[in-house]
């Protein structure tokens, strides 16, 4: 009987200390979900203008060129189902927030709720940014332990990144995606405006949920004296033509009704400004530094003459 404990004891406490190493790398190491909910608390008390949504505008609007204080709080695949939770929890400490910047998009405005990109970041938000989520049930191991929502060739990969860069960080000190700084050549712009338009394609035109989600957003801004700013978001002309062009039309009026109906709501459609061009652009659908430069001096003429 001992010989057989001491074979098992063998056998896991190896697999212990790997998945004890692995959970404190992503308790310990500071990456954009535990930068940004430092920042926005830190800055609770001066940030004026808010900027939501996926890596569209992650890496698409730098508050650098923004004459009012302003912080970026979106993510790579944040859905407005997180735009939501993250504004309901702060909204009432930021006390001198006056516009909330929300992109309303091809890729977001369709996505049900805990599939797909969700599937793992969920954890993070309710872990590391203090969100309540509420299909995150409370037998859910995965809620405990960080180090069991990813693959470990995931988790090798993001060992590497730190080790080369060290730091998971992916963001500047207000929170702007600083990395997208190449420009895509025409043949590949071609080639991923095929690739990345197929993979955004859900093949949905329910907007419900998240139609629902941003008005309630818009009626509780309202509630606080804000101005929203909706905007779709530039991407380039091939990615776009690929599009469900019945699909990006129905975001576009919906936004616009948005707008229509409420006086402290204003549409910034961007989709065909003939102000950005292919060097404006990164890949298929993001902007690189001077496409972020361009559109964040365009969205802040709008928010000064709100």
């Amino acid at each position: 009987m001992n010989k057989f404990l001491k074979h098992i004891g063998l056998l896991i406490i190896p697999i212990f200390l790997v998945w004890l190493t692995v959970e404190l790398f992503y308790r310990k190491v500071p990456n954009n979900y535990t930068f940004k909910n430092q920042l926005i608390k830190s800055k609770s008390e001066t940030v004026e203008v808010l900027i939501f949504g996926d890596s569209h505008t992650f890496y698409g609007l730098n508050p650098e060129y923004f004459s009012n204080s302003t912080l970026n709080m979106a993510n790579v695949s944040q859905t407005i189902y997180f735009d939501k939770l993250l504004f309901e929890k702060h909204v009432s400490k930021l006390t001198n927030l006056k516009c909330v910047v929300l992109p309303i998009e091809y890729t977001t405005f369709s996505q049900a709720d805990n599939i797909q990109e969700d599937y793992w970041r969920k954890y993070f938000y309710a872990s590391q940014m203090g969100l309540t989520v509420p299909y995150i049930k409370w037998y859910d191991p995965k809620q405990y332990s960080l180090a069991l929502t990813q693959k470990f060739g995931k988790t090798g990969s993001y060992v590497k990144t730190f080790l080369n860069n060290k730091t998971l960080i992916g963001c500047d000190k207000k929170g702007w995606g600083n990395t997208y700084v190449s420009t895509v050549d025409s043949l590949e712009l071609e080639r991923l405006s095929k690739i990345i338009s197929r993979k955004h394609d859900d093949g949905s035109m329910d907007f419900s949920k998240n139609r629902e989600r941003i008005d309630v957003l818009i009626q509780a801004c309202k509630e606080y004296n804000i101005q929203v700013v909706l905007v779709n978001m530039p991407v380039s002309q091939p990615y776009l033509s690929l599009l469900n062009q019945e699909e990006v039309t129905a975001i576009s009026k919906i936004s616009k009704v948005f707008s229509q109906t409420y006086e402290h709501v204003t549409h910034v459609n961007l989709l065909y400004d003939k102000r950005f061009s292919r060097k404006d652009f990164h890949d298929a659908d993001h902007l690189n530094v001077n496409g972020a430069k361009k559109c964040s001096a365009i969205i802040n003429s709008v928010i000064e003459n709100l």
